[in-house]
């Protein structure tokens, strides 16, 4: 193999609209410039979302199209006609930026920022490789998989999905740091938490759940304070006015529109609830904690239901379902609290459903594009 510190590929990773899409894109480029420090990486993502923001943190360069599709924008001709009108935009704007940047391979994690990126791509004959990470695929990654040089899946039950030959089962990439997670210690001293009480972690994913929150607000939080349990809360989106609800201001709760460092809130949680989008699954995974899961009623292809359903399969997870979550989401958090065993049984499932080294998997599959 060539000395990689000799060789400077140009490389196109097209992400975004969740954070699970620009997760999986910034550990695959953090895994290229690991190995490959000359590389020159450019993210194409969406110019009104958090990828916009996210990504230039983290020292990589994005241009940005308009394009905020998806699947519901069909639903009236004059929002067709909008898409219709972004699409050939971004068209345009993604063929300028391939031509002038003439990079030797394009990387999609998926998402509708992806569909012009992979067509451009495809249309001007470079190198296509797909990174998949939910049980069931997105309809860009099964359109473009035909065409692509290698399909990295996270799961087993995506392959007949993909052209056999060229899938292979890798997992997801997951950010570096959560494989050295500090101590409990000391991420309960950096935010603020009492080591010895109880802590929950509640995620809604990157723009926030509804449903979660309403949970927490309509009596969830104040069974916590009658408990003494703490809690880490990821609100997204949601519109609380912190300073005029006292509840809220008490010192067992931490509230977040959005957690930028997601390790020290890992290592401080003992248990903890989220949605079931394919990367917190693998983060989790890896790090072994209780959870709970509380799939997207509406994500598409119910994606996120089957995400769910093969944790709970191996006994690595509680579910609860969207529709029993005002009923049975904190009587279930209370109990495995309390149950011992249910929680080392948890750890220990989750664990062996782990891919600690799926990103090292992906680099070798680029590499080979690349050196070939």
């Amino acid at each position: 193999m060539k000395n990689l510190n000799k060789i400077n590929p140009k490389i196109i990773i097209g992400c975004g609209g969740t954070g699970g899409h620009i997760y999986t894109g910034l550990a695959i480029a953090n895994g290229i410039k690991s190995k490959i420090p000359k590389s020159n990486i450019l993210f194409i993502g969406s110019e009104n979302n958090m990828e916009m923001k996210e990504i230039p943190k983290y020292g990589f360069k994005i241009k940005g199209i308009s394009l905020s599709g998806g699947r519901n924008k069909l639903v009236s001709i004059y929002s067709g006609f909008i898409l219709l009108y972004q699409l050939i935009h971004s068209f345009i704007s993604i063929k300028k930026v391939i031509k002038e940047f003439s990079p030797n391979i394009v990387i999609g994690t998926g998402g509708y920022v992806s569909f012009p990126t992979l067509c451009v791509a495809k249309n001007n004959n470079i190198p296509i490789l797909i990174q998949e990470q939910n049980s069931i695929p997105g309809i860009t990654n099964r359109i473009f998989s035909r065409y692509a040089k290698k399909i990295c899946i996270a799961y087993d039950k995506s392959k007949k999905f993909f052209p056999k030959r060229k899938t292979i089962v890798t997992g997801n990439p997951i950010r570096s740091g959560i494989f050295n997670l500090p101590s409990k210690k000391i991420a309960c001293k950096r935010l603020g938490l009492k080591k010895d009480k109880p802590i929950i972690l509640s995620l809604g994913g990157s723009h926030g759940s509804s449903n979660i929150n309403n949970v927490w607000i309509n009596g969830g939080l104040t069974k916590l304070i009658h408990l003494d349990i703490q809690l880490i809360w990821q609100i997204g989106n949601y519109n609380i006015n912190i300073e005029k609800n006292g509840i809220l201001n008490h010192p067992n709760f931490i509230i977040k529109k959005f957690i930028e460092n997601i390790s020290y809130c890992y290592s401080a949680a003992d248990i903890i609830v989220s949605r079931a989008g394919a990367l917190t699954i693998s983060e989790i995974c890896v790090i072994g904690k209780p959870y709970i899961l509380i799939p997207l009623s509406n994500s598409t292809d119910n994606h996120q239901n089957e995400n769910a359903k093969i944790l709970e399969k191996k006994q690595a997870a509680l579910i609860v379902n969207d529709s029993e979550i005002e009923s049975k989401l904190i009587d279930s958090i209370i109990k495995l609290m309390n149950n011992i065993n249910m929680k080392k049984k948890l750890i220990k499932n989750m664990l062996s459903l782990s891919k600690p080294f799926a990103t090292n998997d992906i680099i070798k599959e680029i590499l080979q594009i690349i050196l070939c």
